[in-house]
């Protein structure tokens, strides 16, 4: 079996190399993530196939020539009951605006997989940069809850 530690660096590896199949792979079939701040992603998403409805709103956005999500993470924690990491990601957008972000991550584990994801990030720069404020909010399984 995985450690979480081995679990969150293929996760963000996966990213780095836009490998959605190895991504989905890492995730408990009943994964929850929760998703911070205010934009039109925000909320609370009961499986990763809910999870997927909403990043065409945020890949269409991405130049991604020009763009790589987890250029660079770190573990800042790691116990029996989960993890947190922070993640860094840069480029360009379609429309030309620099989406330089950071991402915080808490993680908790069951059998392997990620049970569930926290994810916490500038929510302002998403907005503005990834053209959410003219976008229509998706319909999400409810609130962000911690």
């Amino acid at each position: 079996m995985n450690t979480n530690r081995e679990i969150i660096d293929a996760y963000y590896t996966a990213l780095s190399v836009m490998d959605v199949d190895g991504f989905e792979a890492l995730h408990h079939p009943d994964v929850v993530y929760h998703i911070s701040g205010n934009t039109i992603i925000s909320g609370r998403y009961e499986s990763f196939a809910a999870l997927k409805q909403i990043l065409p709103a945020i890949f269409d956005a991405l130049d991604f020539e020009q763009f790589q999500f987890a250029v660079k993470w770190r573990v800042m924690n790691d116990g029996p009951d989960g993890a947190t990491a922070i993640m860094e990601a840069q480029g360009l957008t379609k429309n030309g605006q620099r989406y330089d972000q950071r991402y915080a991550h808490i993680f908790a584990f069951r059998d392997g997989k990620i049970a569930s994801v926290h994810e916490f990030f500038d929510t302002q720069l998403a907005n503005e940069a990834l053209g959410f404020t003219t976008k229509p909010r998706f319909e999400t399984d409810g609130a962000f809850e911690f």
